[in-house]
């Protein structure tokens, strides 16, 4: 895992809540990349603090981007990979409660 902190990037938040969507956004990234690295980017967004998490794992086809954030949604089969489907719901509860948004975006791999 890499952790890439900028400058600057300070904020007022509810400090347990915003350490659950950082949780819930690597335990998504470690469960559907294994085995991949992870990068965790925490920095400067004009008046704000923008947090990603970028993994290589299996990705998020682009008809699922707004549904992953619904409660008890997903993108793959629970057979495949277990979970209730809650922690992008409730990051993004989170983060909307702060003012902020949640996004997903796929890029593709570089060989």
């Amino acid at each position: 895992m890499e952790l890439r902190l900028g400058e600057g990037a300070r904020g007022l938040w509810d400090r347990s809540r915003v350490e659950q969507v950082a949780a819930n956004l690597l335990s998504n990234a470690i469960k559907y990349g294994p085995g991949h690295p992870v990068v965790v980017e925490v920095r400067p967004d004009g008046e704000s603090v923008s947090l990603s998490v970028s993994d290589q794992g299996i990705g998020v086809d682009p008809e699922d981007a707004a549904r992953i954030f619904q409660r008890f949604e997903r993108a793959v089969s629970v057979r495949h990979y277990g979970g209730l489907g809650l922690g992008l719901y409730i990051a993004r509860q989170i983060a909307e409660a702060h003012g902020g948004k949640i996004t997903v975006a796929r890029r593709e791999r570089r060989t």
